[in-house]
């Protein structure tokens, strides 16, 4: 009789140690990927801060509209800058310019796009 105790107490205690391993590692893989997420993020508003901080409105789509196949200091990186002009004519009564930042990295799962409108200045 006490052999049957070990052995199922054993059992017991190895799916609770498998179950505690398969939990250790589903958090190990969310903890990187949110790292990953949240490096795209930070890539993605400082691209947007830097347009928002351009010293002259015209020269938005010259200075900033790029793709860059590697972010510098962040390998596996890359991000895209797209601008888009609405009106600006001199008709219109509108004048603004959309910018939209695009991260993306292969392990990430989805693509990060931060975008924000600026009017002239």
């Amino acid at each position: 009789m006490t052999l049957v105790e070990v052995v199922v107490s054993l059992a017991i205690l190895g799916s609770v140690l498998i179950s505690l391993a398969k939990f250790s590692m589903n958090m190990a893989h969310a903890t990187s990927v949110s790292r990953i997420r949240t490096t795209a993020s930070q890539l993605a508003a400082d691209r947007v801060e830097a347009v928002k901080a351009a010293p002259r409105y015209a020269a938005i789509e010259s200075l900033f509209v790029s793709s860059e196949a590697s972010v510098a200091g962040f390998p596996g990186y890359s991000r895209t800058t797209m601008v888009t002009h609405v009106g600006g004519n001199p008709a219109d009564t509108i004048d603004y310019r959309i910018v939209t930042v695009q991260v993306t990295n292969p392990q990430a799962a989805a693509t990060v796009r931060k975008t924000t409108v600026i009017a002239p200045f």
